[in-house]
């Protein structure tokens, strides 16, 4: 080392050697690391109450783009009953059993829920995202 470093101008090696040793040494600490408060996690956000399910996949997707996904134009349409629900409700988490089947379309991830007291599954948007291709 002390060759290598001969050869090298005085102003040069002002500026090598702290660097070489702050390389070897790593990261200086603003203090103590019982003095260090580890980063809290982002807070999740809250689950709504009532999921939105339709009897098919098909309409699921047509009420999603009649409405752009808006959660209040969709429980205005929900409301309203004059419109089409297109065999569309809102279903409490308490009725979710689990899911049935998973679909993928588009990079869009849809669920199949079985819910309770029925045989037939009902499509949902998936809460867990898709997986690359």
């Amino acid at each position: 080392m002390r060759r290598v470093i001969a050869g090298v101008p005085a102003r040069t090696r002002l500026v090598l050697v702290p660097l070489a040793v702050a390389l070897l040494v790593g990261p200086v600490s603003s203090g103590p690391a019982s003095a260090q408060k580890p980063k809290a996690a982002p807070a999740k956000p809250a689950l709504p109450a009532k999921v939105l399910t339709c009897g098919s996949l098909a309409n699921l997707r047509i009420l999603l783009a009649e409405t752009a996904g808006d959660p209040a134009a969709i429980k205005a349409r929900l409301a309203d009953p004059k419109a089409d629900h297109l065999g569309c409700a809102q279903v409490g988490r308490d009725r979710i059993e689990g899911n049935a089947e998973r679909v993928v379309i588009g990079g869009t991830a849809y669920d199949c829920l079985a819910v309770k007291e029925t045989r037939l599954c009902r499509w949902a948007l998936s809460g867990v995202p898709a997986e690359a291709p």
